[in-house]
């Protein structure tokens, strides 16, 4: 069926394949940085308009930013923050095909990496070597994702922002929260 609008008790599977455009609030010096997500999403419509969608997503996030050394040489360093993403969202289709997301989104990290130039650093080691317990990276993340949905003959396109509600880091001062912008398209079957 090309039709877009689905009846109540209508069930889809969806992968899902796309782009982040993340970044961190708290640190001026943060610029965006894209990267690939992928996953699956569930569907289930409760009425012709109203929709519930859950999935598993994998994403990585973080920021760009340069550091300069004491003989004032610019370094580019990028934090990568390696998530499984849980997205739960309401969906309400304002006309055929189009619709508004918004819901809550858990998440939790797999792994973080430092990166300046072709270095590599595990930044969870580092942060306890360096401090113990006093400072690390928080293994979850929630996030309100809201945006909006358009499908064309099960194919569909998805463009999310979602705001991070937990400190990436835990014993800091600092009041880093994810931000990035997701789109994705799918097919639902």
């Amino acid at each position: 069926s090309s039709k877009a609008q689905h009846e109540e008790g209508y069930f889809t599977i969806q992968p899902r394949v796309g782009v982040t455009f993340a970044t961190m609030t708290g640190d001026d010096d943060a610029k965006m940085k894209t990267n690939l997500t992928y996953g699956l999403e569930f569907e289930r419509f409760f009425t012709d308009e109203f929709s519930v969608a859950a999935g598993i997503m994998f994403s990585n996030l973080g920021f760009k930013t340069s550091v300069f050394t004491i003989n004032n040489v610019e370094n580019k360093v990028t934090l990568n923050n390696y998530y499984g993403l849980i997205p739960i969202t309401l969906n309400y289709y304002v006309v055929e095909g189009l619709a508004i997301k918004a819901g809550v989104q858990p998440s939790f990290r797999m792994k973080t990496q430092m990166k300046e130039g072709d270095t590599k650093l595990d930044l969870d080691n580092a942060l306890d070597m360096y401090f113990g317990n006093e400072a690390s990276i928080n293994r979850f993340d929630l996030a309100i994702p809201v945006g909006l949905s358009y499908e064309f003959h099960r194919i569909t396109v998805d463009a999310l922002y979602n705001f991070g509600l937990v400190k990436v880091f835990k014993g800091t001062k600092n009041n880093y929260y994810n931000r990035y912008i997701s789109l994705t398209l799918g097919y639902k079957f």
